[in-house]
């Protein structure tokens, strides 16, 4: 059953806040075969399943498990929705295999997603994996910054 465009949207808003700032990956929400195209931590990764959904989900959120994420921006049309959004904790149990830094991070991405029948079908995210680096002290900011 094809839904539209806002209804989509609203399927998106409801997994993704599920997911990020209560750390339930709504599968029911979850095509049959539904497809993550991650690619954090440098790693691409296109699997099928909740599994990597998951997987980047509870490495975050077992990192900073204050992790609030925001919706900045909703872009939705037929079977695309497109959200902008900002994700806030403090950085308590290592992000990305880290040691803690205790620091109060902020990252900010584009989410992608294909919906099919209702349901998120594929998903693509642009995360600015620079910028976190950054505030964690790996990577040093840009001269004059």
């Amino acid at each position: 059953m094809a839904l539209t465009a806002e209804e989509n949207n609203s399927v998106c808003l409801e997994f993704f806040e599920s997911a990020w700032n209560k750390g339930d990956v709504r599968e029911d929400l979850l095509a049959d075969g539904a497809i993550d195209h991650s690619q954090v931590g440098g790693k691409t990764v296109s699997e099928p399943g909740a599994g990597s959904f998951k997987h980047i989900v509870g490495m975050f959120r077992g990192a900073m498990p204050d992790v609030k994420l925001t919706i900045e921006d909703q872009i939705y049309t037929v079977d695309k929705v497109v959200h902008r959004w900002r994700l806030n904790g403090t950085d308590t149990g290592g992000v990305m295999g880290m040691p803690p830094s205790g620091k109060a991070l902020e990252m900010t991405g584009t989410t992608t997603v294909r919906m099919k029948d209702g349901k998120i079908a594929e998903r693509w995210a642009n995360v600015d994996e620079l910028g976190l680096l950054q505030q964690l002290g790996v990577v040093p900011p840009p001269p004059g910054a």
